[in-house]
């Protein structure tokens, strides 16, 4: 099996299974028929974020308390619920290329992670296609004259059409009424020219390209722009004119470095060939929908749906469980700047988030809505997980293990500052009751849909565990920036916030009062087991209880689980050093709830088990904690040291990986062969003590190791075993 590469041997059928290039601002996938071959085109930016629902009266904090404590589920949803069915704001897919190849035969597709660059072949007509790493453009070169092409944007529906009555689909593009897009045709200079401008509610945008003709072959080139006026054209015309004017060829070469350069960062070679190449596939699109500089990854990333519809849950921000998780593994990997796209996007939100507090809260501090368009607005949504509290904890979680992992001194001075605000908000919101500290209103992502019952009694196991690894950050980091006040206000804090509610058989409960009883998709009463990892597998009560957790999660069933669900399973397994089951989860993961092309799906859409939820709606987060659980499989570095090849099936002999980023910003090659650890590498970016904890005695090691395993390394020093 090639691990490196995707390949159809028939023609693509559907939208989210095409090939997919991406270069974090702009997407593409490539599938259909020879005679309508299609490039469904997508941009980060462009959203309609038209028609509020924060503008609506009563759209606060206190007026939902008022509601929860009446029980008036009506207004709850009318107010904070109902506006999410509003066809805005929304992500808006861009529209497509479609070429006919002048045959119609079966179209044979290929994907080749390390160069980026997809072929497609039918008929004797062979056809090649990068979306530039760098560059604002794409091309497609095709090995003959005559190719047809056309530009569609989305059907929307046209000002003055009646609303969409009740009952009809409402995820419909034609529900969206904008003015006709304008269209333009044109030659000059021996170029031909297609392009579209479309209005929206609050925005323009518009595919352009440019073709010529030479040498027996078609080349062209296409971009999407965007803006708040017309006036990005003129820059659009400039890059396809200059991506003909330079060729596949000659474009291809920085396009090519770049990706080299990408790759160079991290790599693995395990035995399982499909767990081999689906990290290949992720850390792929990791790259393509994350680039610092760009907007970070929404649910869909820059692969926004070619089906008539708006994108899966409108392809926004959601972070009660997608954006986080999409952001889990590029630390790791050592791919820090896909990771930086999405703190810098945060911290630019920075005076949102502080008017949301002010606004819904009525709070100091800052925090920011759990459904957000892209310009940090909420969205509405199911009222306990849309406007969570500690989902901004969480995304504070996010920024610290960067920290924790890099020892970033500027990111530092960016991200503590930042924390402080939400911290303040916290501690704004929160009551003191008998000596604890309590939220006014409690939940658990997502358990109990939005019925009444999702309110537990504070607080719960979610926000209790988040909250504690907060305030344990806070101290941290107000002692690194020398803040004697501050440590002193969260070590009072952290006293004052209960443990995380465990019942007699040792499991981790969704709240002081409420054990588990059902399946569930959302995991989030073990939150402190994965992401966050503030209980390990490290003494005998954390062992109880982490065993005690699982085992409760396997009697309750996955009828209830979609994909995310099986790979945070995995991750559990990881933890406990089971890897035959983690791999076994992770197959199933790919084969059952992903889509031909490596999507996560969600639901089991091939009818394969008995999880309840069938449907087809594709996001990533999935794949990002599959990603993670397989490097976790290979490297464990947390606070308390660094373990080689923790969790790996029984049935491996021989692995390694290269690059792996650890715990307080160590980098990690490691290779095992027959069973047995031959080398280790570790650089040190910064002072640091690094305790193996695995017995590496029957290695050679290059610096001196103490007798409990620790090695002390300066910044730029490099430890041999071998």
């Amino acid at each position: 099996m090639n691990t490196k590469g995707l390949h159809f041997d028939e023609t693509i059928e559907f939208w989210d299974d095409g090939l997919p290039l991406g270069n974090g601002d702009m997407g593409c996938l490539i599938w259909n028929s020879s005679d309508k071959l299609r490039f469904s085109l997508d941009k980060g930016g462009i959203w309609d974020c038209s028609d509020s629902p924060e503008l609506q009266e009563g759209f606060t904090f206190a007026h939902l308390k008022e509601l929860v404590a009446a029980g008036d589920q009506k207004e709850i949803a009318r107010i904070f619920e109902d506006c999410y069915g509003r066809t805005t704001p929304t992500k808006l897919p861009a529209g497509k290329l479609i070429l006919n190849l002048g045959v119609r035969e079966n179209v044979v597709s290929d994907l080749d992670y390390i160069a980026a660059e997809a072929t497609v072949r039918a008929g004797g007509v062979s056809l090649r296609s990068l979306l530039h790493a760098t560059k604002p453009y794409g091309l497609i070169e095709i090995d003959r004259e005559g190719v047809g092409m056309k530009i569609e944007n989305p059907e929307f529906g046209k000002p003055g059409d009646p609303p969409a009555p009740p009952g009809a689909d409402s995820d419909s593009v034609k529900n969206l009424h904008y003015p006709p897009a304008r269209f333009v045709d044109e030659e000059k200079d021996g170029i031909r020219y297609k392009y579209f401008v479309q209005e929206t509610n609050d925005r323009f945008y518009g595919i352009v390209t440019a073709t010529v003709v030479r040498d027996g072959k078609t080349l062209i080139a296409y971009t999407v722009g965007d803006g708040k006026t017309r006036d990005f054209l003129g820059d659009s015309l400039i890059a396809v004119t200059d991506a003909v004017r330079t060729g596949y060829d000659a474009a291809a070469v920085s396009h090519r470095a770049w990706w080299a350069e990408y790759w160079e960062k991290s790599s693995i070679s395990i035995p399982d060939t499909e767990l081999e190449r689906q990290w290949y596939f992720n850390n792929y699109l990791l790259a393509g929908c994350s680039r610092k500089g760009c907007y970070p990854m929404p649910l869909q990333g820059v692969w926004t749906a070619d089906n008539g519809l708006l994108p899966p849950w409108k392809g926004d921000y959601h972070s009660d469980l997608n954006t986080q998780m999409s952001y889990t593994s590029y630390l790791k990997a050592n791919r820090l700047e896909q990771g930086e796209c999405f703190i810098d996007f945060l911290l630019s939100l920075s005076d949102v988030g502080r008017e949301f507090a002010r606004r819904f809260f009525g709070a100091k501090g800052l925090c920011l809505p759990s459904i957000i368009d892209i310009e940090g607005h909420a969205l509405g949504g199911w009222v306990q997980y849309s406007y969570s509290p500690t989902n901004q904890i969480w995304l504070c979680e996010i920024m610290a293990r960067y920290l924790h992992f890099t020892r970033d001194p500027v990111y530092f001075d960016r991200i503590y500052p930042y924390m402080k605000e939400c911290g303040e908000f916290l501690l704004d919101i929160l009551e003191e009751k008998d000596g604890v500290l309590k939220l006014p209103l409690s939940s658990s992502p997502e358990l109990h849909d939005n019925l009444p019952e999702a309110w537990v009694t504070p607080n719960s196991a979610y926000d209790q565990t988040l909250m504690r690894a907060f305030a344990e950050d806070m101290i941290g980091f107000s002692r690194e920036a020398g803040e004697p006040e501050e440590t002193k206000k969260w070590e009072d804090a952290l006293s004052r916030l209960e443990p995380v509610p465990v019942d007699e058989r040792g499991v981790f409960m969704i709240s002081p009062d409420e054990p588990t009883t059902e399946s569930h998709r959302h995991h989030s009463h073990c939150m402190s087991i994965y992401p966050l990892k503030t209980v390990r597998y490290d003494t005998a009560e954390h062992r109880r209880i982490i065993d005690a957790t699982v085992r409760d999660i396997e009697k309750n069933g996955t009828s209830m689980w979609v994909g995310y669900s099986v790979v945070w399973m995995a991750q559990f397994y990881v933890t406990q050093g089971r890897g035959d089951d983690a791999s076994r989860l992770l197959h199933s993961f790919f084969s059952d709830n992903c889509t031909k092309n490596g999507f996560h799906a969600n639901g089991d859409y091939l009818l394969r088990s008995d999880y309840h939820w069938k449907y087809r709606l594709f996001t990533l987060e999935g794949n990002f904690i599959a990603t993670d659980a397989i490097q976790d499989m290979l490297l464990y570095s947390e606070c308390d040291g660094t373990r080689l090849f923790p969790a790996i099936p029984s049935g491996w002999r021989d692995a390694s990986f290269e690059g792996f980023r650890g715990f307080g910003g160590i980098i990690v090659d490691a290779v095992m062969k027959n069973g047995a650890i031959s080398s280790v590498r570790i650089s040190a970016e910064n002072d640091v003590k690094v305790r193996i904890l695995d017995d590496l005695s029957h290695l050679t090691a290059s610096l001196p190791v103490s007798d409990d395993g620790t090695l002390v390394m300066s910044a730029g020093e490099t430890a041999v075993f071998g």
